[in-house]
């Protein structure tokens, strides 16, 4: 896998535990956490378009690691599948 499908596979990996995250009710409980995620999210997908594949990789697993600690806090990180 070469580094532009590694990143397409995070990005999209990205996109699945930010609707995982709003399923379970967190973006209501955690508005800041979510617009921190959403905004690296874009940022990730800007530096992709942008051929940067380095800083879009860092990008989307930054939000990621926001998302998934408060998953983890509450308990549902096993409900993920993720």
């Amino acid at each position: 896998m070469d580094e532009k499908d590694r990143v397409l596979k995070d990005i999209q990996k990205l996109e699945r535990i930010i609707e995982v995250f709003k399923n379970f009710g967190l973006a209501n409980k955690y508005p800041q956490i979510l617009d921190y995620a959403s905004n690296y999210y874009d940022d990730s997908k800007h530096f992709f378009d942008k051929g940067d594949y380095f800083t879009s990789f860092a990008a989307a697993n930054y939000a990621y690691g926001f998302i998934d600690a408060i998953l983890l806090i509450e308990g549902k990180k096993e409900e993920t599948h993720a």
